[in-house]
């Protein structure tokens, strides 16, 4: 942990009265590593979205309403003052903690362009200044920084992405010549890995390596990366269009480029346009080429999400056989269930060696189901009990395709009826979700409301997002693509992968959320529909038949039958008897 007294000295000796610490990295990612997770080491929060403003005399931190139960968990509110970025965050709370004449730090390499624009009209409104810095007061005090990461990349082969390096290149350069573009820079770490198919494993369930590239409207790249970095299979499954610098070049690169070239003010950082800027190179405000193609999957990755979630299912079947049958499941824990869950992924044919799990398996019993990205510890780890219920959010890393799954147990195989009625009322959202066609041109925000129906009628409601998008063996959070109750960034087209979560969280008692993956098919009327990859079955324990609808159980049978058809081939023994007992008819 970073002490907050010596980093108010660093700020005095660098002429500040406020920094601003965001949870981003130079890449703008949504996950980074632990060399450059400063709001934890100042704070101590792990959640994956936060934002801190340290001044001489207070500590502010904002996080999103996920993780509103567990950053009081993690926190100390003697030091900490948290408040939630859907009620306008820090932006919005400006004249709270900057006077007029003071000035406020930032690092140039940890915002977007967007962002430090944003910033400078808050901060001008309260006649305060905004003043950049070349060592981030953080990374000064903070003695046992880890080092980056700097593992071994490798190459993502055609057989898995479906197209090469250099096919992705001359579709996106046609595009950026088309515009005038003479370049656009990419910042955003998947989407260099996307461009160059190019996995490492860097980021914990992230198979990325983390770097910049330059793309030219000849299709040619400048990759900034460590060269020691790449592998010979790599190299050989590079053309020569593809030039590798050392990240301590990329500044000077940029600026000798000539003509328009292409930003991302969402998503590229600040300090890249300032370079821009001091070398005189026209910049063009232009959204990240690689975005919607890597949104929206080909062929070839989409059986391959098919593949990878089948062979997922494999090790959920046999996790969710361990839980029924376990002699002494008291004797279990939080922990003790994420780890057995991870060797059975672990048994899977042909595992994964880089980012086994999409993410860190959300491993929650009881009250600490309520908290949405709960984050288990041997120091919060519950021990397991009959008659309450066990949520476990978890994902695998396969190389063709990442998987997402969400299942509730109700551990002994005994629930109470309020449990019952969570879980049927998310049942029936998620089912509406997935059985409902729409138009081409389709926002995800237009189909949110599928989800939440049956809970808005029991005056119930969840905070967090109904659908996120899911990468190919990529993160497991992608955009543009989302269902929530916020305007979306972009139409639901076919090939895109969603998750389908609804949920219902009593804090202090329960939680439920059910979850799929769901790929966006086009049906033979020209709508579009869902096809649902994920093939684990619900608990049936938990639902309660009195509040389906025939048509509802009709589509549980269905999907049950499914289950077994497509899966119970990879099962044999015990397995396969669980399997055909949880997916009999309900009726």
């Amino acid at each position: 942990m970073v002490d907050l007294d010596a980093f108010r000295d660093e700020l005095r000796r660098q002429g500040l009265n406020a920094f601003l610490v965001p949870m981003d990295d130079a890449h703008m990612g949504e996950y980074s590593p632990g060399s450059e997770r400063r709001i934890t080491a100042l704070s101590g929060f792990l959640g994956s979205a936060g934002f801190a403003v340290v001044t001489l005399d207070r500590a502010l931190i904002w996080t999103d309403s996920r993780y509103t139960i567990a950053i009081r968990m993690e926190v100390d509110e003697a030091v900490w003052t948290i408040g939630e970025i859907e009620s306008g965050g820090p932006l919005a709370s400006v004249s709270g903690f900057l006077k007029p004449g003071e000035v406020l730090g930032y690092d140039p390499q940890m915002h977007t362009i967007g962002g430090v624009e944003s910033w400078t009209q808050a901060v001008a409104k309260v006649e305060a200044s905004l003043q950049p810095v070349s060592l981030n007061p953080v990374d000064a005090v903070w003695h046992d920084q880890p080092a980056p990461p700097a593992t071994p990349v490798v190459p993502h082969g055609p057989e898995y992405s479906g197209l090469t390096s250099l096919d992705k290149r001359r579709t996106l350069a046609a595009s950026l010549s088309k515009q005038g573009l003479g370049a656009q820079v990419i910042n955003q770490s998947d989407s260099v890995a996307w461009l160059l198919n190019a996995r490492a494993d860097d980021i914990a369930g992230l198979p990325v390596p983390r770097s910049f590239a330059t793309l030219y409207a000849d299709g040619a790249v400048d990759w900034f990366i460590r060269p020691e970095r790449i592998t010979d299979a790599m190299h050989q499954a590079l053309d020569n269009r593809v030039a590798i610098f050392p990240p301590e070049e990329m500044n000077a690169r940029l600026g000798q480029l000539s003509g328009r070239v292409g930003l991302d003010r969402t998503t590229c950082n600040a300090a890249i346009a300032e370079t821009f800027r001091d070398a005189g190179v026209e910049v063009v405000a232009n959204t990240d080429p690689v975005v919607l193609p890597r949104a929206i999957k080909n062929e070839t990755e989409q059986q391959g999400a098919r593949d990878a979630q089948r062979r997922d299912a494999r090790a959920m079947i046999r996790f969710s056989r361990w839980l029924a049958e376990h002699p002494a499941i008291e004797q279990e824990s939080e922990l003790s269930v994420a780890e057995a869950l991870l060797a059975f992924r672990e048994q899977n044919p042909d595992p994964v060696p880089m980012s086994g799990i999409s993410f860190n398996t959300i491993s929650a019993f009881a009250g600490h189901a309520a908290i949405a990205h709960y984050a288990v510890s041997e120091d919060s780890s519950l021990p397991l009990a009959k008659g309450q219920m066990l949520l476990v959010d978890s994902g695998g890393q396969y190389h063709n395709g990442t998987t997402d799954i969400t299942r509730v147990w109700a551990i002994g195989g005994q629930a109470t009826d309020r449990q019952r009625l969570d879980y049927s009322l998310t049942l029936k959202g998620h089912l509406a979700l997935s059985r409902q066609a729409f138009p081409t041109g389709t926002m995800g925000h237009h189909l949110d409301v599928l989800t939440r129906q049956f809970m808005w009628a029991e005056g119930m409601d969840f905070q967090h997002g109904t659908g996120h998008g899911i990468g190919s063996y990529l993160s497991v959070h992608e955009g543009p693509q989302g269902i929530s109750k916020k305007p979306g960034k972009a139409a639901l087209q076919a090939g895109m992968l969603l998750s389908n979560e609804p949920g219902i969280y009593r804090e202090g008692e329960s939680g439920v959320r059910i979850e799929n993956v769901e790929l966006v098919v086009t049906r033979d009327d020209g709508f579009l529909a869902f096809e649902t990859l994920t093939l684990v079955p619900y608990d049936r324990n938990l639902i309660d038949l009195s509040l389906l609808t025939p048509e509802e159980i009709a589509q549980i049978d269905a999907y049950h039958a499914r289950v077994l058809a497509e899966v119970g081939p990879d099962l044999d023994g015990a397995d396969l008897d669980h399997l055909r007992q949880t997916t009999e008819p309900l009726a």
